[in-house]
């Protein structure tokens, strides 16, 4: 059984190190792609600099997570995906690994969610930090499945979930300590508030059902 990482990423070059520093230690990876939604601020320079056993894959435009998810996918060597986001502090290889080797361990386990931690009330009220993470491991295969539905942009996770909850799949969550930094933080107050808002829109039009389905009843297990 093996497993590749893929982490897409768009102008993340003061913050994909705080990732890729702890994902690089995963005894368990036998392959790492970043995936670089044509960055403006130099970020794929930076990883290419310093992590050379990592496979750069530039894109020449910006065309969204699931675009540059789907890239990656495309070369990936792995049985199982591991995908990660790169706006993340406090990432823990440990924690990766222990994930991992159940995986390896319980071939009845469909998929991985982890948990983010956030101070953010209405994230948790929502379970944004678990439904919506990232963060998650699951079959190559059924990866492949789920972009036969046509998600795009924001809509992979969501997509993802729907997929598992329509084919009855086993999937269990893990209380990670990663955390994300919220696009506030990023692009200030507007504009974070803006894309917020784009990426609500985005999930929500997807799928009105399985917004609320998954909100209340999705991953209930924990690993």
């Amino acid at each position: 059984m093996s497993f590749t990482c893929i982490i897409p990423f768009l102008n993340e070059k003061e913050r994909i190190g705080n990732v890729l520093d702890q994902i690089v230690q995963v005894k368990n990876l036998t392959q790492i792609i970043c995936v670089d939604s044509a960055s403006a601020d130099g970020g794929a320079d930076f990883v290419e600099k310093n992590y050379p056993q990592i496979k750069l894959v530039r894109m020449p435009k910006t065309l969204g997570k699931v675009e540059a998810v789907m890239k990656g996918l495309k070369i990936t060597q792995g049985e199982y995906v591991l995908l990660f986001d790169a706006d993340l502090i406090n990432v823990n290889h440990n924690e990766i690994d222990y994930v991992l080797d159940k995986v390896i361990k319980k071939p009845e386990v469909d998929m991985v969610i982890f948990s983010r931690k956030t101070p953010r009330l209405i994230t948790k009220l929502n379970r944004f930090d678990l439904i919506y993470s990232g963060e998650r491991v699951l079959r190559k295969k059924d990866l492949f499945d789920v972009f036969k539905t046509k998600p795009t942009k924001f809509q992979l996770e969501i997509a993802i979930n729907k997929y598992m909850i329509d084919r009855q799949k086993n999937v269990f969550y893990f209380s990670s300590s990663n955390v994300n930094f919220p696009k506030a933080s990023k692009l200030g107050k507007f504009s974070g508030l803006i894309e917020d808002l784009k990426m609500f829109k985005q999930v929500f039009s997807y799928s009105p059902k399985y917004y609320f389905l998954q909100t209340f009843f999705f991953c209930k297990n924990k690993l």
